[in-house]
């Protein structure tokens, strides 16, 4: 049996994340950063992480999320300050693209410019000219679109971020659990977890994080709490295109004419994927098939998710060609099937549990990657002692989720609309 400070549970960006912090923030306290232990049932980075397409920005509807988004950012440009390690990060900026009413502008962007700019965070719109002069000749903009420029984004390579992960947990001290699963936990008589189960070993702790996205409800059903994540689906496709169309670059590009994310991609790529989809009934059918509760990372990892079907790439030919001019002359190159994994209101579930007074989440609902670094300094604030960033997570306590909301949400899904009772019906 080894006694930790903290458990952390999952070992994608969040759990790693977190156990980095955790451990510097020991280590300045005079204790040893070896008090932490991440466990993970596969391999770091293994999941969502691994599958993420490394875009991180703040523009966020949500003003919440758009605060934490920028120092996210900001963590991100200058991670050796905060992890002790280096990581390349590019500095592209992003080129968001929307409707136009007629107005030369639109209502619902202008919304979300004025609210950002309260923030400090700067996203603003810019004529066609500017568009062009920060694209490459192939992306169309079009007479009846809008166009938003964020200059702050960036983005990184996943597999670098990976690298990075291992090389800090290394380097900070913090004890890792590879290829271990968790089976159980230990409550004291106050409720508080004692100990969490390993396949191995039995691991005392003060404090349990739960980073482990999607795969919580199963992991943590034991402890006879519920918690409402579930994933849904999402294709990602890489078109090779020419070096020399793209020689100087490109900033990502959110079409939300199109519904589509772009950016450029190690070897020449063009990576895209869509946004998660945000209608009330798809999200409450997303909880009622929860794929994941049944079949766990085995699902995440299967083979054939791997690969795309010949309907979904040429789906995917169409948007882009919405968008380019130059797909014809454009190959497609590689593609998979990844997942968002989403709340019932789609945003994080942060802080502590009080069903459970020593558990913390930390879940990032689709977004993790880019909240990373902010999501683990939270983390070692609320297990050292509190801090700024505990306050900004109280808005996305796992309280929110109470019976009556609970109930609310699941009565959308009832009726044929649900697929799980239409095919009850066909039995």
């Amino acid at each position: 049996m080894s006694r930790f400070h903290t458990v952390i549970v999952g070992g994608g960006c969040l759990g790693a994340s977190a156990a980095i912090a955790i451990s510097r923030r020991l280590a300045a306290m005079g204790r040893s950063p070896a008090e932490v232990c991440l466990v993970e049932k596969m391999v770091l980075g293994s999941g969502l992480s691994a599958r993420h397409s490394g875009i991180v920005r703040a523009a966020n509807a949500d003003g919440a999320a758009a605060m934490l988004a920028d120092e996210a950012t900001r963590m991100w440009r200058g991670l050796k300050q905060h992890w002790g390690i280096d990581l390349p990060v590019e500095h592209v900026g992003a080129i968001w693209i929307a409707k136009d009413p007629g107005t030369g502008s639109n209502p619902k962007w202008e919304s979300l410019r004025e609210s950002l700019r309260q923030r400090g965070i700067d996203f603003r719109q810019v004529d066609h000219a500017e568009a062009r002069r920060l694209l490459p000749d192939f992306v169309r903009i079009k007479d009846d679109e809008v166009v938003y420029h964020e200059p702050g984004a960036c983005q990184i390579d996943p597999s670098e971020v990976r690298r990075t992960l291992y090389e800090a947990i290394r380097k900070n001290g913090v004890t890792l659990r590879e290829k271990t699963q968790v089976t159980g936990f230990e409550r004291n008589a106050s409720g508080a977890i004692s100990a969490v189960h390993t396949e191995h070993e039995t691991l005392d702790c003060d404090f349990v994080i739960n980073a482990a996205g999607p795969w919580s409800p199963s992991i943590f059903s034991s402890l006879g709490i519920s918690i409402p994540v579930s994933v849904e689906p999402v294709h990602v496709a890489n078109w090779l295109t020419s070096f020399e169309e793209v020689a100087f670059g490109m900033p990502i590009i959110a079409d939300y004419v199109h519904l589509a994310y772009y950016r450029l991609w190690r070897d020449g790529e063009i990576h895209m994927h869509q946004p998660r989809s945000r209608g009330a009934k798809s999200t409450a059918r997303a909880f009622a098939e929860c794929p994941l509760h049944i079949l766990g990372a085995d699902f995440m990892n299967e083979p054939s998710n791997q690969t795309l079907g010949f309907s979904q790439i040429r789906i995917y030919e169409e948007l882009a060609r919405q968008r380019f001019n130059n797909v014809d002359r454009t190959v497609y190159g590689s593609g998979y099937r990844s997942y968002f994994d989403i709340t019932p209101d789609l945003r994080f579930i942060l802080g502590p549990d009080a069903r459970v007074p020593n558990l913390i989440h930390s879940l990032g609902s689709g977004q993790a990657f880019k909240y990373a670094p902010v999501f683990g300094e939270m983390m070692a604030q609320f297990v050292t002692g509190g801090g700024k960033l505990t306050t900004l997570a109280e808005p996305f306590a796992i309280s929110r989720f109470d019976d009556a909301y609970m109930s609310e949400f699941w009565g959308r899904v009832g009726g044929v609309g649900n697929s799980l009772q239409t095919e009850g019906i066909s039995l």
